[in-house]
């Protein structure tokens, strides 16, 4: 919820604006689009939680607070894309029966990207995050352990 809570507040007003296009529509069509995320992630959880040992946090409190910030915008585009390009291909080599529903959830992360890009123009994006360049740096350190802390995390990024 608090992914949903963060994009309806950087979308609510400046997409009315945005008169013709889909970008007018997307605080409406988001909620849905996140409920899939979540029905995808739920695919995977279990798989990834349980091999989640670790005691380290990935997402944290300071990452959901810049996500309700003027950074959010910003923050949020780097952790789909973190997650698109790092987390993923390394989720995906896990156990043959894993890596449909994984591919999946990044289908569905990819449409929520392509959406955020083509919609930018009316979101507040400013500097890069800090924090998403720390939880960058601690899921490197995690080495092959990292995936399992990221994708067991992903549901408190995506609320």
């Amino acid at each position: 919820w608090m992914l949903l809570f963060c994009l309806l507040c950087l979308t609510g007003s400046n997409l009315s604006s945005a008169s013709g296009d889909s970008c007018s529509t997307f605080s409406i069509t988001l909620p849905d689009m996140l409920r899939e995320l979540r029905a995808a992630f739920s695919n995977v959880k279990i798989y990834f939680q349980t091999r989640d040992k670790l005691e380290t946090k990935l997402i944290d409190k300071s990452l959901l607070e810049e996500l309700k910030s003027y950074l959010g915008c910003q923050a949020l585009s780097e952790m789909i894309k973190f997650y698109l390009e790092e987390v993923m291909p390394q989720a995906e080599k896990n156990e043959v029966d894993i890596k449909e529903n994984v591919g999946s959830l990044g289908e569905k992360l990819k449409a929520l990207r392509l959406r955020l890009k083509r919609c930018h123009r009316f979101l507040p994006c400013e500097d890069r995050s800090r924090v998403v360049k720390q939880v960058k740096s601690t899921y490197e350190k995690l080495q092959e352990r990292g995936v399992y802390k990221a994708m067991g995390d992903f549901d408190i990024f995506i609320g």
